[in-house]
């Protein structure tokens, strides 16, 4: 079987061939090329125009035609698969060793006949850590009181110290319950709260079953002492957290979003920040990235920022190609079913 496999300066064509090698066998025959443009930062410039615009957004080797002109898969991480691409491609296969498949042209793999895998919960471990580190960051204050004392201060006041409390005994509602939802609401058994969960693709059974309430949006936003997003990104889900739903949420309600940035209105998280209608945001994901210069978060002391972290840990990025080429051997070898196929 004849493999294209497209690194990037996460997950390289090295580590990708290797991980094609033990999983289909050494009789493999696999074609390399990697997506490295001229520094680490147009490299994360290009990426979030791809997630935001698509992968004619990108500007990928070119030869990565030729180098998947016979091959029967492509493996891609976050490198684009464009039309020119997949219009010249023998392969019937490409997976893309993410969980989402915004940097591949599924339109044109559906025209073509070619399959489309993406990476079921393959950083859902890294997410779910992290969320619950920004959860706690943002309740006691851990990043606020680091930047002080770095800054020679010894900091005790805070804009929550008046509704500061434990975890334990609060409400947590989970938008969103796949991969990342129900790891996190396992996570967050050991902590004592109540667990409310607004998914309407999962049934109220199988929540209740995770220890949770199945809740409509208004009622977790109303509910809730903390709020995680774990949905996917569409448009049905763009800015879902508007300035209804934040007029909804307690004033000492805090915000996490270690997903897509585009569940929140960016104007209206900022307005509620700004007029205390929330108790406090932790914010790992942004609508534009990096985040500009002079973004009016930057300068609010009622949230805790992070760099586009949750999902990028090194046992993440070791296991993902192993994830998807066997769930693929799977789907060519083994003729399953799989819900990993998108189209």
């Amino acid at each position: 079987m004849k493999f294209c496999v497209v690194g990037d300066i996460m997950i390289s064509s090295e580590a990708l061939e290797k991980a094609v090698y033990e999983v289909f066998g050494s009789e493999s025959q696999v074609a390399r090329v990697d997506w490295v443009p001229a520094s680490e930062e147009e490299f994360w410039y290009l990426r979030s125009q791809v997630e935001k615009l698509g992968p004619q957004a990108g500007r990928p080797p070119e030869e990565i035609a030729a180098a998947a002109r016979d091959a029967d898969v492509i493996i891609t991480h976050h490198t684009p698969i464009q039309r020119r691409v997949l219009e010249a491609t023998t392969a019937r296969y490409v997976g893309v060793c993410r969980a989402g498949t915004e940097n591949a042209d599924v339109a044109a793999a559906t025209e073509r006949g070619i399959k489309v895998l993406k990476t079921v919960g393959r950083n859902a471990e890294a997410v779910a850590d992290f969320t619950m580190a920004l959860l706690l960051s943002e309740l006691r204050n851990v990043a606020r009181g680091h930047a002080a004392l770095m800054r020679g201060e010894w900091r005790k006041k805070y804009v929550n110290s008046p509704f500061m409390g434990d975890a334990a005994g609060k409400t947590v509602g989970l938008v969103g319950f796949g991969v990342i939802g129900r790891l996190l609401a396992r996570k967050l058994s050991g902590f004592q709260v109540d667990l409310l969960v607004c998914d309407p693709f999962v049934s109220p059974a199988e929540i209740v079953a995770a220890g949770g309430r199945a809740v409509s949006l208004d009622e977790l936003c109303r509910e809730s002492d903390f709020i995680s997003l774990h949905a996917r990104l569409s448009e049905e889900t763009r800015g879902l957290l508007d300035e209804r739903a934040f007029a909804l949420m307690k004033p000492t309600c805090y915000l996490i979003n270690t997903a897509r940035a585009g569940l929140i209105s960016e104007s209206a998280l900022v307005d509620a920040l700004l007029q205390k209608k929330i108790g406090g945001a932790a914010i790992d994901v942004f609508w534009t990235e990096p985040l500009p210069e002079g973004h009016p978060l930057l300068g609010l002391d009622n949230v805790t920022l992070t760099p586009h972290l949750a999902g990028a840990t090194t046992d993440t990025l070791k296991k993902t190609p192993y994830l998807l080429l066997n769930e693929l051997r799977r789907v060519i070898v083994d003729k399953a079913d799989s819900r990993w196929v998108i189209n």
